[in-house]
């Protein structure tokens, strides 16, 4: 998970003395109105709100209250109608719609958000060979279900349902951005997409309202704005192998995104054995090396689908293909020995602070 380090609320300078010595800066040094307004006026508000199945929360910084709370009303709004798109949880979203109402050799148009996503994680499938597969819907309710009863699945029920796994089950077509399922009964799971994609849809909006010094948090896939006022960036720091340990501080970050994916707090104990909530779809079993992975990228899409599919893959590996991708840095810490303490491993630009 990634920790955003917060910042102290920052008042307007409201006393006379403070306005007339203001002023006097404008007009002797010609500061323009525009930087008056977007960097010595503004206030830093936050509001969270719980959505596709975790907390956002939106750290912004805004002239008054009334713009904050209407880029928070419109930012949030944003967020609920991509969970209304995307959920699997939901019998009633576009995503469990085309699941359900698929037959072979039918093709069924999706929205512009749903098509996006989608031709995204093909290519992210492509790119990591099966590591990162959205088609893993039915292994993940299968887990979820183990998770509940603290039992392992059998062999044979496991391999029934990776009979559904494998995005060539899946045709997109560009010409009338329709989908076709394969394979009916299929069952399509976003959650290691679509935060970072409503995060990034959260942020655009954000700026079409005039508001860019903002910073959208998925509950650890996090989307920056522009800097806060006076600085180079949001203070940023990611977690380590263990829950209780002190984050790893970043280079202050703007402009990006950052997303971190790990069994820090998702896990479960069987047997004496330690399992990951994250899944490799080629084989249907959690991974059981205990990990931290995470990765900047210029979206939030990016950053989320990459630090699920790097962890599949194994730092090594993982790194291999985060290295032929523009714009993509990553730090992975792989704790093969089970001692607690792991290995780490990065690309040379990895925003660690210095």
């Amino acid at each position: 998970m990634l920790f955003l380090i917060s910042r102290s609320v920052e008042k307007p300078m409201l006393r006379l003395f403070s306005f007339l010595v203001f002023a006097v800066l404008v007009v002797t040094i010609g500061i323009t109105g525009a930087f008056a307004n977007n960097v010595l006026e503004l206030q830093r508000f936050s509001r969270s709100e719980y959505l596709m199945g975790v907390e956002f929360r939106i750290d912004l910084y805004a002239r008054s209250e009334m713009d904050a709370t209407r880029a928070f009303k419109v930012a949030f709004s944003r967020i609920a109608d991509l969970e209304q798109c995307m959920s699997n949880y939901r019998v009633d979203s576009e995503l469990s719609q085309l699941c359900s109402n698929a037959t072979p050799n039918e093709a069924i148009k999706v929205s512009n958000e749903l098509w996006e996503v989608l031709v995204y994680a093909k290519q992210m499938s492509h790119w990591s060979h099966g590591a990162f597969d959205v088609t893993i819907g039915r292994v993940t309710k299968l887990w979820r279900r183990a998770r509940r009863q603290r039992e392992l699945p059998s062999e044979q029920r496991l391999g029934e349902e990776l009979q559904f796994v494998g995005f060539e089950k899946l045709m997109l077509n560009p010409i009338d951005q329709s989908v076709t399922i394969r394979t009916p009964g299929l069952l399509i799971d976003l959650g290691a997409i679509g935060k970072g994609y409503a995060a990034d849809e959260a942020m655009k909006i954000l700026e079409e309202l005039g508001i860019t010094r903002a910073v959208v948090n998925a509950s650890g896939d996090v989307r920056f704005g522009a800097a806060p006022p006076n600085s180079t960036g949001w203070p940023t720091g990611i977690g380590a192998l263990s829950a209780a340990g002190p984050p790893i501080l970043l280079q202050p970050q703007s402009y990006g995104a950052v997303a971190t994916s790990g069994d820090a707090f998702q896990f479960i104990e069987i047997d004496g054995k330690r399992y990951s909530h994250i899944l490799d779809p080629r084989t249907g079993m959690p991974i059981q090396v205990r990990s931290s992975v995470s990765v900047w990228a210029a979206t939030g899409m990016a950053a989320d689908a990459l630090a699920s599919a790097v962890s599949v893959l194994g730092p090594r590996r993982g790194l291999r293909l985060v290295r032929k991708l523009p714009d993509v840095e990553a730090l992975v810490i792989w704790d093969r020995d089970g001692d607690g303490k792991g290995a780490v491993f990065r690309t040379r630009e990895f925003p660690l602070a210095k």
